[in-house]
């Protein structure tokens, strides 16, 4: 009798591998607590969310065993994720060079906090990156700050650094606002860092100078301007009778029912909307409020009507039209997030220049070097018939209800050209027209560095070299001579060079395409050219990255 032998079920070889349970609820719960922080959404609502994700897969094993509530969202964004995040950071800023952007504001708990943002030229996504490094506590009791000195602002930030093994010398630039504690030529964080740092390059926040360039410029314009735009908020922004009531005035005139806006108290920019949804809605506010002080008879109403009803008062309006748009498109187009330290010295020159010739001579302007022009020179100001104030004035300024008021009418261009002369001298006092390093990044543009015409102009890379030397250091011959030789080939080398590289018109995409190796050599014949420029592309040019970080906040 033969002995039954019993075979292994094929089962056996072929059944799913044992997973770890553990690791995979982990995992799990690590996933959503970042959906939960990327999408800044309450960590209160991890308290129901895992019991909804519970009931809804009853049938799952990893959903069953979630235990993921309010505390432990907290303790897996700020010690899990935002740990491992700031470690890659670090190990990337360990071996590239970047610029450091800070700035400092008090939140609504009245804990003022200093923002930390990097930039440098991430290899993995090919572009220049703006990262959220620190947010620091000022007046932290383990650091015994007593004062936002710019001393002890100093420490936390070279700290913040070098406690991760981050070396100084990667340190190429440095970004902030202008308040004297960071910027000062002495004793402060800049001032300090040039110390500590020989040959960083320090930049100003252009935003932020061309909104105290244009608030300083509105200073001198009546008072009256902004106290109408602020009354008229104030009267309609409380009251849905009122705010109706002037619906039924718009709709009569075929106007779109807007409503009103409100001037910021601190961003004068921002009256820009404010002054042309007034001038859009002059007609339906005059009826209104005429109607309103005749039937209820309100002081407010009727200091309201008085102002619409005065001439001059809608020139200011169709003036500040024209002129604040200048400097709101020139902080928009710096606030963005591309690479545009490029166009910087260029598109402020033409700002400045705009300015000038709207109330000085061409010749004057056009034939003197913009360093050298002096805006208070009266003797080379236009006559006031003779100004630009934008065509809405020039339509405007010789109707019979402003012609017959002669000397209201010279005020109003007296005050229109101090404006204008204002703002340009603080653009030339905020801003150097010989920028050392900022007027010759115009050459890292692509059409320019594959132009042979632009050799003619600029045969060499040494000057610019020479100004940002904590990036390449004058001293190696051998590495100036290769970047020298690399820069004056590239535009007589086409065969060496992607072939939709003449599409391409970011910089740091550019650059970054001259990294890649081609298919005959399997090298970058550009390398050293390429993270030169990358390097220098990494230069900071506003704060708007660590305004979006409060903002976030």
């Amino acid at each position: 009798m033969s002995a039954t032998v019993r075979q292994t079920s094929i089962y056996r070889f072929i059944a799913a591998p044992k997973v770890d349970l553990d690791k995979e609820v982990a995992s799990a719960e690590i996933k959503l607590s970042a959906f939960i922080a990327e999408h800044n959404v309450a960590f209160s609502v991890a308290d129901h969310l895992t019991a909804v994700i519970k009931y809804i897969f009853s049938d799952h094993k990893i959903a069953q065993k979630l235990t993921l509530k309010r505390t432990k969202t907290c303790s897996i964004v700020n010690n899990v994720i935002a740990a491992d995040h700031k470690e890659k950071l670090a190990n990337k800023l360990k071996n590239t060079k970047f610029s450091i952007l800070t700035d400092e504001s008090t939140d609504i708990g009245t804990i003022k906090m200093s923002c930390i943002v990097v930039r440098y030229h991430d290899f993995q996504s090919g572009r220049i990156e703006s990262k959220f490094w620190e947010l620091r506590e000022i007046f932290d009791s383990s650091n015994k700050v007593v004062c936002a000195s710019a001393e002890n602002l100093f420490r936390g930030l070279v700290a913040s650094i070098t406690e991760f093994g981050i070396p100084l010398e990667n340190v190429i630039g440095f970004g902030a606002d202008g308040c004297n504690v960071m910027m000062g030529e002495h004793n402060s964080v800049s001032s300090r860092l040039k110390e500590a740092c020989p040959g960083i390059v320090v930049v100003k926040c252009i935003c932020h100078s061309a909104h105290l360039c244009a608030s300083e410029a509105c200073k001198v314009l009546p008072r009256s301007c902004e106290d109408m735009a602020r009354e008229i908020y104030n009267f309609l922004k409380s009251s849905a009778k009122r705010q109706s009531e002037l619906k039924e005035f718009q709709t009569f005139l075929d106007m779109e029912p807007l409503k009103m806006l409100h001037p910021s108290q601190t961003r004068w920019l921002s009256l820009v909307a404010v002054v042309q949804r007034i001038l859009e809605q002059w007609d339906a506010l005059k009826l209104y409020f005429t109607d309103c002080w005749l039937s209820q008879r309100l002081l407010s109403a009727e200091n309201i009507f008085n102002a619409l009803h005065d001439p001059f008062l809608k020139l200011y309006f169709m003036f500040l039209s024209w002129v604040l748009p200048k400097f709101t498109k020139f902080n928009e187009f710096f606030q963005t997030k591309n690479v545009v330290i490029t166009e910087l010295h260029t598109q402020l020159r033409d700002l400045y220049t705009d300015i000038l010739l709207s109330f000085m001579k061409r010749d004057y302007v056009m034939k003197t070097p913009l360093e050298e022009v002096d805006p208070a020179l009266e003797k080379y100001h236009l006559p006031d018939t003779e100004m630009y104030l934008g065509v809405k004035v020039l339509q405007h300024i010789d109707k019979p209800e402003i012609t017959s008021k002669p000397d209201i009418r010279c005020h109003f261009f007296h005050r229109c050209r101090t404006f204008l002369t204002v703002a340009a001298q603080e653009i030339r006092k905020r801003y150097n027209m010989n920028d050392p390093v900022l007027s010759k990044l115009s050459y890292l543009q692509p059409k320019a560095a594959l132009s042979p015409v632009f050799r003619v102009n600029c045969p060499s890379l040494l000057p610019l070299v020479k100004v940002v030397p904590r990036i390449v250091s004058c001293d190696d011959d051998a590495s100036l001579q290769r970047l020298d030789d690399q820069w004056r080939e590239l535009p007589f080398s086409r065969a060496r060079l992607p072939e939709d590289i003449d599409d391409v018109n970011s910089p740091d995409i550019f650059w970054n395409m001259l990294l890649k190796p081609s298919c005959d050599t399997q090298e970058a014949h550009f390398k050293e050219l390429a993270t030169f420029a990358l390097h220098v592309l990494s230069l900071p040019h506003s704060n708007a990255d660590c305004e979006r970080v409060f903002s976030q906040v």
